[in-house]
């Protein structure tokens, strides 16, 4: 494809399930011959290149509202476009309705929220990419047409995510024939359901003396997020049989391999969420053959395969989305513990067969079945996206100039 694209996302160096996406992207566009560079809206302070990929820093504005529509502007003005990665209720500037937009969409609440379907359908030049089945029904729900919507999962590098590789219980200090739960989210507000994913797993832990936990996220709560440690302390839980992540190390970001060798070490994925709009971990967890348990809500089950585990719950309203979640049931999360413990222990969990029946999700065969046809579709003029390049880039330098 001759057109330039700049992605507006996390930035590729970023240890974030938007910068991994971003990453492995950006690579295979550039490997393609497409000049692609990266907007960032976390992750970098100045201007840089990574891998041959131009970077472009954060702007003054957060989420990269000022930046972001910008940057794409100026590839608009050499007939390119943006792609843009980030949860849309945040993008406020007008900006981005009027220029040539392919935006990859996360749908974690169900129906759509009203200002992310309004943002989704403003403008009518966008080409709307769904990341998950669920999302792309709920978005053909809530209005956006179906031409100009398309579904395209965010996906695994499985030269690093495969059963096959390295293990690390003796780094963990969990013994082999324990049974390790790992709980790998972001705490950051209420969404990932620590509270109810905690006292299920501490619940399941009083009858399971080898019952161990690996924590990878923030313990303090620092983004907005919960403090882990008065909780710990209000279920009694065993201290002596939970794992922490090495905070600095994992804010500073944490190699995938590292990560996925903890995957393999593990029994189960815990990660019932109220919400997904994909549910990376997941993907991640059964690609190295990890069963998992999540809850049953948006993304999350159609992610499941061979012993994976659904959760129940009930519904919650989210006040600031206007649109609902789902709270995982703890008693639900301590049975389908109880489950995957039967399962590791009888030797049932086939961790070969579990990840074979991921390949859908494999970076190589997504970009080749999914990006490849839409970039070919937008160079040929099959899909339109925006207003004409010089009235993008006037609009752009107008705005500046206020």
């Amino acid at each position: 494809m001759s057109k330039p694209v700049i992605i507006v996302s996390n930035t590729i160096l970023a240890p974030t399930g938007y910068g991994q996406q971003t990453k492995q992207l950006a690579l295979r566009m550039k490997a393609d011959g497409i000049t692609v560079g990266v907007a960032a809206n976390y992750g970098a302070p100045s201007n840089m290149e990574v891998e041959g990929i131009q970077i472009y820093a954060e702007g003054l504005i957060k989420y990269a509202n000022d930046s972001g529509p910008e940057n794409i502007a100026m590839a608009a003005s050499q007939g390119g476009f943006g792609i843009t990665l980030f949860d849309v209720w945040v993008a406020i500037n007008d900006a981005y309705h009027t220029l040539p937009i392919v935006a990859w969409v996360p749908i974690d609440h169900d129906p759509v929220p009203p200002r992310v379907a309004e943002w989704c359908i403003k403008g009518g030049n966008k080409m709307i990419i769904a990341m998950s089945k669920h999302g792309e029904q709920a978005l053909l729900k809530a209005g956006v047409p179906r031409d100009r919507l398309r579904y395209i999962p965010h996906a695994i590098d499985t030269k690093v995510w495969s059963p096959d590789g390295p293990t690390c219980r003796d780094v963990l200090r969990v013994p082999e024939d324990a049974h390790l739960t790992t709980i790998t989210a972001m705490n950051k507000g209420k969404r990932k359901s620590f509270p109810e994913m905690l006292t299920a797993w501490v619940l399941f832990a009083q009858q399971h003396p080898d019952a161990y936990l690996y924590l990878h996220t923030d313990r303090f709560g620092h983004l907005d997020g919960i403090n882990l440690i008065p909780l710990l302390r209000a279920i009694k839980a065993p201290e002596d049989r939970i794992r922490w992540v090495n905070s600095s190390q994992m804010r500073a970001g944490i190699a995938a391999e590292t990560l996925a060798a903890i995957m393999r070490s593990s029994n189960c994925l815990l990660l019932t969420s109220r919400g997904e709009g994909f549910g990376l971990p997941v993907a991640e967890a059964q690609m190295v053959g990890c069963p998992v348990v999540v809850g049953a809500h948006t993304a999350q089950p159609e992610l499941v395969r061979d012993h994976g585990y659904i959760v129940e719950g009930q519904l919650e309203w989210d006040e600031m989305q206007e649109s609902w979640w789902k709270v995982p049931n703890i008693d639900g999360i301590v049975k389908a513990l109880e489950s995957n413990y039967a399962d590791a222990k009888s030797g049932r969990v086939n961790r070969q067969a579990l990840a074979a029946k991921m390949y859908e999700y494999d970076a190589d065969y997504v970009y080749k079945t999914k990006w490849q046809p839409l970039f070919a579709d937008i160079e040929s003029g099959k899909i339109k996206l925006g207003a004409p390049a010089e009235q993008t880039l006037n609009r752009a330098q107008r705005r500046a100039q206020k």
